[in-house]
């Protein structure tokens, strides 16, 4: 094949060791293609690599549409959330200074103590999505203590400053006002365990 009639992607000849390099650059071509889609192919999952892990409870205050400040689990609440790279999540929040049933027994208790329990504890779990352009993390519910979150979505906006997630959502009614809950969270790290 003269050097006029060549096939201008056939780079055999200008190799000297006779390695074909259209294979190689095929390779790159394939591997930067890869690159590129696994990018553009889902957003949220670059987001959500960063909310990944255990995060413990810093503080929970609900703001009231009056400028009332609540703190339904008292001044120092405890808490776990948890983002799993599965997709899955758990949350997990109790007022710091629950009262103990004054029997041993699992199942019993007075209905005093049962309602002053309920009331300082809330726990669910499901499934999550992000969505880093609305800035919102949605947990899918599939299980609560509170049964009328059975099922269904509970919508967080989030802020993501380093390792602290901050968490809010829509107002709601608590209290006889309207509030906005707004939720500090520390990541977990090896050494803070």
């Amino acid at each position: 094949m003269s050097h006029d009639t060549m096939n201008f992607m056939d780079y055999r000849h200008f190799n000297p060791k006779g390695v074909h390099m259209t294979y190689r650059l095929s390779s790159i071509l394939v591997l930067f293609l890869i690159w590129s889609l696994a990018i553009a192919a889902d957003v949220e999952t670059v987001g959500a690599t960063t909310v990944i892990g255990s995060w413990d409870l810093v503080s929970l205050e609900n703001l009231g549409a009056d400028g009332s400040v609540q703190q339904p689990f008292g001044e120092h609440p405890v808490g776990r959330l948890t983002y799993t790279a599965d997709g899955l999540m758990s949350a997990q929040i109790m007022h710091g200074e629950r009262a103990k049933f004054k029997t041993a027994e699992l199942y019993s208790g007075t209905p005093e103590e049962k309602i002053a329990a309920y009331n300082s504890y809330i726990a669910y779990y499901g499934s999550f999505a992000i969505d880093t352009a609305a800035h919102t993390l949605t947990h899918h519910v599939t299980a609560s203590l509170f049964p009328n979150w059975l099922g269904g979505d509970q919508v967080r906006f989030y802020e993501l400053a380093g390792d602290t997630l901050t968490l809010t959502s829509k107002a709601f009614p608590a209290h006889g006002t309207q509030v906005t809950p707004h939720v500090v969270w520390q990541r977990v790290r090896a050494d803070n365990r």
